[in-house]
């Protein structure tokens, strides 16, 4: 199958995950189902699949950025690459409005956090830790009060 075809078919089914996740009436029920099947299932098995078809025929290793670049040159495992961003910042995605939910965040508060971490993903995920830390601070200081 051609890489260019799983990559737009990967953004489409990632985008639409987000979007369940970010608009679903009830969030807690969705998680589970996008995080093992959609992040884990799906876009791991395209993952390896693109490993599997794309092992010997790239050059380059991990050893240096310009052996990263020279493994990244070829489709599979270029495609591998950006698939391996798509599902760990869904899972990331739903482990952030799992705890959103268990610290009492705004649903409504976290779309922008959401946002950030679909496009980038440790960027959205440092947002989320302030918001968490300022939104404990904020509690305490309520409840002394």
């Amino acid at each position: 199958m051609n890489p260019s075809l799983i990559f737009k078919i990967a953004n489409g089914i990632t985008l639409l995950a987000w979007l369940v996740l970010i608009l679903s009436p009830n969030q807690l029920k969705v998680i589970r189902n996008l995080r093992v099947f959609v992040s884990g299932l799906v876009l791991g098995g395209v993952y390896v699949f693109a490993i599997i078809v794309g092992n010997g025929q790239a050059e380059g290793n991990f050893s240096s950025l310009e052996s990263v670049r020279s493994l990244f040159a070829n489709d599979y495992f270029l495609l591998a690459g950006w698939i391996h961003y798509l599902a760990f910042d869904l899972f990331l995605g739903t482990w952030e409005v799992e705890d959103g939910i268990k610290e009492g965040i705004n649903r409504w508060i976290l779309v922008p956090v959401l946002a950030l971490t679909f496009y980038f993903g440790p960027a959205g995920w440092l947002l989320y830790l302030i918001l968490r830390y300022v939104t404990k601070t904020i509690d305490k200081k309520v409840q002394t009060i």
